[in-house]
């Protein structure tokens, strides 16, 4: 088992403890995310890193190293979540995707209208 499971394990009984004791209310709350509303952390993952990765072409020089340093590192993320899910062929064809965007941005790079209609686009 993972650490996660192991600590989701130990919350669960925890609170299945504490409402056998009185401790939590049985009331229901409304679900904070809704089955409608509900994004997966890798397509969470997969937006987040073309917007910085768009984004960091119009912070300069300097930040610019650092947020696609940053958008690497999600990606690299993404991409073993996706092979750890047997999902090699989609976990290439986001990296090849993010590439072109990052492609892209570089030849506009210069032109901050053109980079910021590109951002809008990934909306």
């Amino acid at each position: 088992m993972h650490a996660f499971d192991i600590l989701a394990e130990a919350k669960m009984r925890q609170w299945e403890q504490d409402r056998r004791d009185g401790k939590v209310s049985e009331k229901k709350k409304e679900a904070a995310v809704t089955p409608e509303s509900y994004e997966s952390l890798e397509k969470q993952l997969y937006y987040d890193i073309r917007k910085l990765m768009v984004e960091s072409y119009l912070a300069g020089e300097a930040g610019r190293q650092e947020m696609q340093s940053r958008a690497n590192n999600m990606l690299v993320q993404l991409a073993a979540r996706l092979e750890r899910a047997g999902y090699n062929i989609m976990s290439k064809m986001f990296a090849d995707e993010v590439q072109a965007l990052k492609a892209r941005a570089h030849a506009v790079m210069h032109d901050k209208s053109k980079l910021l209609a590109l951002l809008n686009d990934l909306d």
